[in-house]
């Protein structure tokens, strides 16, 4: 297998992207490019083009439109997420809804999901289509039980990382899923890079959860805390709830319109609480589970890039 160059891989993500995401009508075509300068690490598109190669072999015409399918999946979910929470930023940058209308950031979440399965539509394994169709599914599921948990204080630990695992993992699962099977992997290979996808997306998320209390506005791109504004109750929020009784009093005296100081003594007290080393522990437990998987994988030239971008997810914590 020649050298992977993975600067010409992201570059034909972009590439593709940008022609994936162009419309006839202005206002959509507007929003879509707004999307796309808005950045993002095109963490999925890399796991499917690694996964393919982690296999032996080299990224098909079906690994390439599922890297950028599941991309533009991802944003249509984020564009929807801003919708429901009514949020200003994201990234850094104004929202679709907010630069333009709510109707407007329905419609381009729409339009994103339609031209990543319009994109899939030329793959020629029923596989593939069951398995991100089923995925897809649930991942909107994911979507439903994070709006019907909003502000919802008797909720588990169970359930919260049931939420996450529709809602992020299930994407990250399926970038190295269905990038190993484009690639036409056994079925053992396809089962590790299955569940190697699910712990990092695990870890992605919770470690996610952890930065929204510990990190500043200007690096996460909306307030601190919007989690928890939002009524969206994670692993440290619920770490910290179970811990301290009169914390969960606060926390279930929260709504949609409390007070801003009420919002940020809650916020404060996670900020500083035990439950952020706590939640770093689980998420790293996700992360070694997923690198114990991949050290079970002949070694190529993809598993040093692999690492290496599983150490890059890692290290936003530091």
């Amino acid at each position: 297998m020649s050298k992977i160059n993975m600067n010409r891989e992201l570059k034909h993500i972009e590439t593709s992207l940008a022609q994936l995401m162009h419309c006839e009508d202005p206002t959509l075509q507007q929003a879509s490019e707004h999307l796309l300068s808005s950045g993002g690490k095109r963490v999925r598109p890399l796991f499917v083009i690694l996964s393919s190669y982690l296999t032996g072999a080299r990224p098909t015409d079906a690994t390439y439109r599922v890297a950028a399918a599941l991309e533009l999946i991802h944003m249509a979910t984020l564009v929807h997420d801003d919708v429901i929470d009514l949020s200003d930023k994201r990234r850094g940058k104004t929202t679709v809804e907010f630069e333009w209308s709510q109707s407007t950031a329905i419609l381009t979440g729409n339009y994103l999901l339609s031209r990543a399965i319009a994109h899939l539509a030329a793959i020629e394994n029923y596989e593939i289509h069951r398995t991100l169709s089923h995925a897809i599914i649930e991942v909107c599921r994911g979507e439903l039980f994070q709006f019907q948990d909003q502000f919802r204080t008797p909720q588990s630990l169970t359930n919260y990382l049931r939420r996450i695992k529709r809602k992020t993992a299930l994407l990250i699962q399926l970038a190295t899923e269905v990038g190993a099977m484009s690639a036409n992997a056994d079925q053992g290979t396809v089962k590790c890079m299955r569940d190697i996808g699910y712990n990092i997306g695990m870890s992605f998320q919770i470690v996610d959860d952890i930065l929204d209390f510990t990190s500043t506005e200007k690096k996460l791109g909306k307030p601190v805390g919007s989690d928890l504004r939002n009524g969206h109750l994670t692993l440290p929020t619920l770490l910290e709830m179970k811990k301290d009784p009169e914390f969960k009093q606060r926390v279930e005296q929260l709504h949609a319109n409390a007070s801003q100081e009420a919002f940020e003594v809650c916020i404060n007290q996670v900020r500083h609480s035990d439950a952020i080393m706590q939640s770093k522990r689980v998420s790293e437990k996700y992360l070694q589970r997923a690198k114990q998987l991949l050290n079970t994988l002949p070694e190529n030239d993809a598993k040093p890039l692999f690492n290496k971008l599983i150490l890059k997810l890692q290290n936003r914590m530091k």
